[in-house]
């Protein structure tokens, strides 16, 4: 019996291809379940914090009709830190940012700063991220606020934010790699002569994982904070359940723990820390 060797070897080769393409199906399934287990998570936590509704129907009140004067800024002033994919992942942090505040009863006058370089070219390349409703800016923090007024949100610092007030700004750092530029924001605020202080996460719950959470997580505790004035709930009702979050027993209601004036940020073994005076 004659063999056409020259036809196994194409079978061969068809053979690989088949392969191939079975794997590649195989891996396009996985992904689209991770992807669906992602948006549910993040669907989950927005009804949780009573956030749900799609922005297709819903038409809340814009920053001018809002009577909430709380400033929030995402300070952009990191592109030199971060590859283009890091970029991304900060421009769509950002606009989830956005989708949370458009869903706030009372929403908050959220300014992006030092908005330009990749970030901004990347923003501005997304049609469907046009015309929000945000304060865009291209000038730092130092142009748009007074220093006394900046309270910069870091999760390196030993200051611990307890309330809200609309005489000052709260920045977070428009960073996604945090691991790898650890205490860039915390030496920021140190440098510039910033107010700085963390989430009070340590107060209220215990955490497996290291406390930095994604720029939307910040600003949906945030939040959810200033509409229910609860920092337990708003920390059980944002941070991912995969962090490992347990509440601390014995501690005082997150609702107890709501400062006004100078009292919103607290030092340790102090009453309080006025950022005027830094």
């Amino acid at each position: 019996m004659n063999f056409c060797y020259g036809c196994l070897n194409g079978l061969d080769h068809i053979r690989a291809i088949f392969l191939h393409l079975i794997r590649w199906l195989e891996h396009r399934k996985l992904k689209r379940v991770e992807e669906k287990r992602r948006k549910k998570e993040k669907r989950a936590a927005l009804k949780r914090a009573g956030l749900g509704q799609s922005l297709r129907r819903f038409h809340g009140k814009s920053m001018e009709q809002s009577s909430c004067k709380i400033r929030v800024a995402i300070d952009m002033s990191f592109d030199k830190f971060m590859q283009e994919k890091d970029c991304r992942r900060t421009v769509q942090q950002l606009n989830w940012s956005y989708s949370v505040n458009r869903r706030l009863a009372e929403p908050f006058q959220l300014y992006v700063t030092s908005f330009e370089g990749s970030c901004r070219k990347i923003y501005d390349s997304i049609e469907s991220y046009q015309n929000q409703d945000i304060f865009l800016k291209s000038e730092p923090l130092d142009d748009l606020f007074k220093t006394c007024e900046i309270v910069y949100l870091t999760a390196d610092s030993e200051n611990v934010l307890t309330g809200l007030e609309d005489s000052k700004v709260y920045v977070i750092g428009g960073l996604v790699d945090h691991n790898s530029e650890k205490g860039l924001c915390y030496n920021l605020a140190i440098r510039k002569g910033y107010a700085h202080a963390r989430l009070p996460i340590d107060e209220f719950v215990e955490m497996k994982t290291r406390k930095v959470l994604t720029i939307n997580h910040v600003f949906e505790i945030l939040g959810h904070f200033s509409e229910h004035g609860d920092w337990e709930k708003a920390f059980f009702a944002v941070i991912p359940p995969r962090k490992g979050m347990s509440r601390k027993v014995g501690m005082e209601s997150g609702s107890d723990m709501v400062g006004s004036g100078s009292e919103c940020i607290s030092k340790p073994r102090e009453r309080c820390y006025s950022p005027s005076t830094t």
